[in-house]
């Protein structure tokens, strides 16, 4: 009976000591940061020192912005065992983050010595105030006694102004050197706020508490890695071109901005060219089904003002797809391709592309964008001027890249600088099935375009239960610059839908000629001050009571 009751004091004990021990307050420091479209996963590392037995371990600079789901802790040793872990934003707790600085320490010690200073300067400058009282009191005394004689009116009067002039200029040092003092402790406490201030931007307020056990004690490092939320990058591209006979010259760029609470100092960036998908599951397909509707239904939906009919129908068609469901399948790509550059990797498999930048950077954590050059490249292209005259009668030149998939390119804003100055902004728009990818550099005012209507060519004619509709006109080019250019023109004559309505191209002035799509099409080059004239005539043939 005496033993169990030993034994269960002594469990008691243990348990008290255990629970009474304090938890080890560390911090953890960003290392690393893989940057989606859409969030960000933040590597860190964290070290301490820990007891044997379980131990109550409190990380801070943790955002706020954590998905909790994705958190992920590795740890150095197999004889550990993480017990348990815990993420909040509200760790209620009498304890100070141990947040010891070198500088922050002698900062504090130097104020507190300066503190120190400035009390004895005000106790020996109250001293000597009142000396001087004290002083210029019992002179007044002296002076008015009777015993007072000429030999002690001397001496008292040479006594009393060196001990007066000895105690005013002891005064004047104390108060220069109590001012210099305040001066000095002033100094201080604003370098102390600054390296606080700076101290705190490093420092976010979420927590991961850990229960930890350990078989002996000894030194642990933990890789705490996580997504957040509120981080972003976008693409951003310039392209240089000297003259048409040069490669492009193209500039990948980035800018990055997070506001996930701490900041992100010194840190390996990777950029991934797409989203953190966290509803990974493949579409469901069901049967697509088209519905037929009667001329009265259809006279129904346009009273309800249904302008669409096209999509309801596909979206009845879907079955149980989703919408995310269809924009996961949907943006799906694969890009397989592998290209290294200095300071720069890119990565590629099935599903995303990453760029891994080797220059630490320092990420703000303040919501704003900070540019980040990636890589530099330069890609040969083929130039040509391109006119669509029946939307706008100018002419564009375009740069043709071949085998573009071999670049890495991402869909992007552009800004084009031609000929050493900006042009304005295009776009980099690879996600196409094209064999060549166009990249518009800008509109040329040295190439003149325009139309002229043939009236004596153009015209309309009534037949006996038709009408025929002849219309001419020409289209002009005109090359101005002082080198030789080459041009595509791409203009169109109107379509049927009607059998009762004929549509015959009567002149096409050696156009290539799509009648499915009714487009005319002509390469052609032009000399330094060329003008070449392109006739185009068509006659439309219907009913003379259409």
């Amino acid at each position: 009976m005496k033993r169990y009751s030993l034994f269960a004091l002594l469990f008691l004990l243990s348990a008290n000591l255990f629970f009474a021990q304090k938890p080890i307050y560390t911090k953890a420091k960003v290392t690393a940061v893989k940057v989606y479209r859409n969030s960000a996963e933040l590597q860190n590392t964290v070290s301490f020192s820990v007891p044997s037995g379980i131990s109550e371990i409190v990380i801070g600079n943790i955002s706020e912005e954590i998905n909790e789901k994705t958190i992920q802790i590795g740890v150095n040793s197999k004889n550990i065992s993480i017990l348990s872990s815990q993420f909040t934003d509200d760790y209620s707790t009498d304890f100070k983050l141990d947040t010891t600085n070198p500088q922050i320490k002698k900062v504090n010690d130097s104020i507190k010595i300066v503190e120190n200073l400035i009390s004895k300067n005000r106790i020996e400058l109250d001293a000597n105030k009142k000396a001087v009282e004290l002083l210029d009191k019992n002179q007044t005394v002296l002076v008015g006694s009777n015993s007072s004689n000429v030999a002690q009116l001397t001496q008292l009067t040479e006594f009393y102004t060196n001990k007066r002039i000895e105690l005013e200029n002891k005064l004047v040092s104390l108060r220069t050197k109590g001012d210099d003092l305040s001066k000095k402790l002033s100094r201080l406490k604003s370098s102390l706020k600054t390296k606080e201030q700076k101290e705190a931007e490093e420092f976010a307020d979420g927590v991961i508490v850990l229960k930890l056990m350990s078989p002996t004690a000894g030194n642990i490092k933990l890789n705490i890695n996580y997504l957040t939320d509120n981080v972003s990058w976008k693409p951003y591209y310039e392209i240089k071109a000297d003259k048409i006979s040069a490669p492009l010259d193209i500039t990948f760029k980035a800018t990055v901005k997070q506001n996930t609470g701490l900041d992100w100092k010194g840190v390996k960036l990777t950029l991934i060219n797409g989203n953190s998908s966290r509803n990974n599951y493949a579409p469901t397909v069901s049967p697509w089904f088209i519905y037929a509707q009667s001329p009265k239904e259809r006279e129904i939906l346009r009273e309800e003002k249904i302008a669409d009919k096209s999509a309801a129908i596909r979206i009845r068609g879907m079955g149980s797809v989703n919408k995310e469901e269809y924009d996961v399948q949907s943006n799906a790509l694969a890009e397989v391709a592998v290209t290294a550059y200095a300071g720069f990797n890119v990565n590629a498999n099935e599903l995303n592309t990453s760029y891994d930048i080797d220059i630490p950077y320092d990420i703000l954590s303040n919501n704003e964008d900070h540019l980040i050059s990636l890589y530099q490249q330069k890609i040969p292209a083929d130039y040509q001027y391109f006119t669509a005259p029946n939307y706008r009668r100018e002419a564009y030149l375009l740069a043709k890249v071949k085998d573009f998939s071999k670049y890495h390119l991402v869909s992007a804003p552009a800004s084009v600088i031609f000929e050493n100055m900006y042009i304005g902004e295009t776009r980099v728009s690879p996600d196409q099935t094209n064999n060549e990818m166009n990249i518009t550099l800008g509109n040329d005012p040295k190439i003149s375009i325009r139309r002229e209507d043939i009236q004596d060519k153009s015209g309309e004619k009534f037949l006996s239960s038709y009408r025929e509709k002849v219309v001419t006109y020409d289209l002009i080019i005109k090359n101005n610059k002082k080198e030789q250019i080459s041009m595509e023109i791409k203009d169109r004559f109107p379509l049927s839908n009607n059998e009762a309505v004929k549509i015959e191209v009567l002149d096409k002035s050696g156009a290539a000629k799509d009648d499915e799509k009714g487009f005319l099409t002509w390469n052609i080059k032009l000399s330094p001050s060329e003008t070449k004239k392109l006739r185009v005539s068509y006659k439309v043939r219907y009913p003379k009571d259409y």
